[in-house]
């Protein structure tokens, strides 16, 4: 039998999750500043966020019939994977308080957000009308973009022209979304299939600028951590990691998530059905377990492989 072209796809580059107390360019891996785990400042001031999390009403208000939107932004990728994650937790049950709004949307990236011209957020209105909600009842985001227009600049200046971009969406985020408590962000998922399963896919997009995207979240998650000036809590809406969706191809990462042929799909960066679940299955278990969350899914069934 004659292997597909995307076979055994593997980088030389290491999840960031597995460099704890390892160097990639001479920089520490992990999650935060001291490892994978989040640390105690920011733990409690994101639990904090997580008590307001409640249902409410058309304008806000505390309400126990009222609604808790869950936006998901990005591009395609996160609105591919934020519809099978809505369709996974009406399956399981959930409250229905909780509403999955897809504001995501096909090639728009993160410039694409804060251009003066943009129509992504009268996009992102529509979806949430659509939903029979109000900007004022969405509390939680889920993002997963990029920065295209950074994919030839080196590693550092790359990671720096994707915090900017954040930074100002995060600002666009707080001055739309009033009620929003927490932003949870993930890095994009592994690209290395790009343009090798019989599709041309955007060069753009494909790595080493894949990987690079997961150190922008975990330097933009520091320096709210470290309290910058920009970036601090009084400034940006509370932040920190969605579940990771970055892995090292068909070799993976040490808790064994890997991203195949079978899950890379039209062009190498739109999802098979395979991937699709894969992905939010991790998106599902991550929400259905982290504390800040847990309490929004307390009627689901037990993790999903």
């Amino acid at each position: 039998m004659t292997r597909r072209i995307c076979d055994h796809n593997v980088t030389d580059y290491t999840p960031i999750t597995d460099l704890v107390n390892l160097t990639f360019s001479g920089y520490t891996g992990g999650l935060y500043p001291d490892g994978n785990d989040i640390p105690a400042a920011h733990f409690a001031n994101g639990m904090t966020h997580a008590e307001q999390i409640i249902p409410r009403n058309e304008t806000g208000q505390a309400d126990a019939h009222g609604k808790i939107g869950l936006l998901v932004l990005g591009y395609s990728t996160a609105a591919m994977t934020g519809r099978t994650f809505s369709e996974m937790i009406r399956y399981a049950g959930v409250d229905t308080a909780l509403q999955v709004i897809i504001g995501a949307q096909g090639g728009q990236d993160l410039r694409a957000m804060i251009k003066p011209e943009t129509t992504y957020w009268d996009s992102v209105d529509a979806a949430i009308q659509n939903k029979g909600l109000t900007r004022e009842q969405v509390q939680i985001i889920w993002m997963s973009s990029g920065d295209i227009a950074a994919y030839t600049l080196p590693f550092t200046e790359q990671t720096q022209h994707g915090i900017d971009a954040y930074q100002q969406v995060l600002l666009r985020i707080r001055q739309l979304f009033p009620a929003v408590q927490i932003v949870f962000i993930s890095d994009r998922p592994y690209a290395g299939f790009i343009g090798k399963n019989e599709q041309p896919g955007p060069k753009e997009l494909a790595e080493p600028s894949g990987y690079y995207h997961s150190w922008t979240v975990k330097w933009l998650i520091e320096k709210q951590i470290q309290q910058v000036p920009g970036f601090t809590y009084a400034e940006l809406p509370f932040i920190d990691w969605g579940p990771t969706l970055w892995t090292n191809g068909t070799f993976g990462d040490k808790r064994g998530y890997t991203w195949d042929c079978l899950d890379a799909g039209k062009g190498g960066i739109h999802a098979t059905s395979k991937g699709r679940m894969k992905e939010a299955a991790r998106l599902y278990n991550y929400f259905t377990k982290h504390p800040y969350t847990t309490q929004l899914f307390s009627t689901v069934s037990p993790s999903l492989k």
